[in-house]
């Protein structure tokens, strides 16, 4: 069953989530989210070089559409976010989450999954990838 969160302002994310998802004792779900925030780290990944391409924003942004997911690597919750985040102008901004700060406020809906999922480091991929269990 589906649960709704809110992060106040100043929540540092994916801190907040892995923090939630142990509190909740919630091993695998599904994340998706609205909102804002004011300090933004996303990345792209670039797979000739098998490293993520950081890019910082300091300026308050709508938060569009976050997704992502819970799994467990190295026994704690993990957390993997993708985002869109609007600016002033109404242009977008996008990639892969590496840190944001909640402002004013992150409504977050959290859907626990059945299966439980486990990430281990694949070297072919450079990524921790998704494994079954």
């Amino acid at each position: 069953m589906a649960k709704i969160f809110n992060l106040k302002s100043g929540s540092k994310l994916p801190e907040a989530v892995v923090s939630l998802a142990a509190k909740e004792k919630i091993s695998t779900a599904l994340l998706s989210a609205i909102g804002g925030v004011d300090e933004l780290r996303v990345a792209y990944f670039n797979h000739g070089t098998k490293k993520y391409e950081d890019h910082d924003y300091h300026e308050e942004l709508e938060v569009t559409s976050l997704l992502g997911n819970v799994t467990v690597k190295d026994g704690k919750p993990f957390v993997h976010l993708h985002g869109t985040f609007g600016r002033r102008d109404m242009s977008v901004i996008g990639g892969h989450v590496v840190s944001a700060t909640v402002h004013p406020l992150l409504e977050l809906v959290v859907t626990p999954t059945t299966n439980k999922a486990v990430r281990r480091f694949d070297e072919s991929v450079g990524l921790n990838v998704i494994y079954k269990t």
